[in-house]
């Protein structure tokens, strides 16, 4: 009995991780998934690709790539704005969400995989080792 009781509370918290997912933003989807955390300013996550004390102490190097493809929601005029939603820019590189998407972010701490809706709209921004997403912002 008490297994069965477990696997659906399982169940339930599972259900209630999802409709928390389904009403987050862009940023907070993203950010468990490559180590963002909420700063003290609305809508801002930010993290780093090395941890600063292991930089100071014995240094390190990080990587991050993007890639863009389109979402079942995008149209085909989405499709040549896609291939500029990301750019190198004064050594920071900047990625622009501002249309329905899938956006993948690889880097040395793993992969993640995020949905743009339709209707969302954030900024990436890499400089250095820092890693920051606005929500609601659409940099250009």
């Amino acid at each position: 009995m008490k297994i069965i009781v477990f696997a659906a509370l399982a169940l339930l918290a599972d259900g209630m991780a999802v409709a928390d997912e389904s009403a987050a933003t862009f940023c907070a989807r993203l950010a468990p998934q490559i180590g963002l955390k909420p700063t003290g300013k609305p809508a801002l996550w930010q993290g780093h690709l090395v941890s600063p004390l292991k930089g100071a102490l014995v240094g390190g190097s990080g990587q991050i790539g993007f890639q863009v493809e389109p979402s079942d929601a995008s149209v085909e005029s989405d499709y040549a704005a896609l291939r500029d939603a990301c750019v190198l820019e004064k050594g920071s590189f900047r990625c622009v969400v501002d249309r329905p998407m899938w956006l993948t972010v690889s880097s040395n701490k793993g992969d993640a995989r995020v949905e743009a809706r339709t209707g969302e709209t954030a900024l990436i921004e890499t400089k250095g080792m820092r890693v920051r997403c606005t929500d609601g912002a659409a940099g250009s």
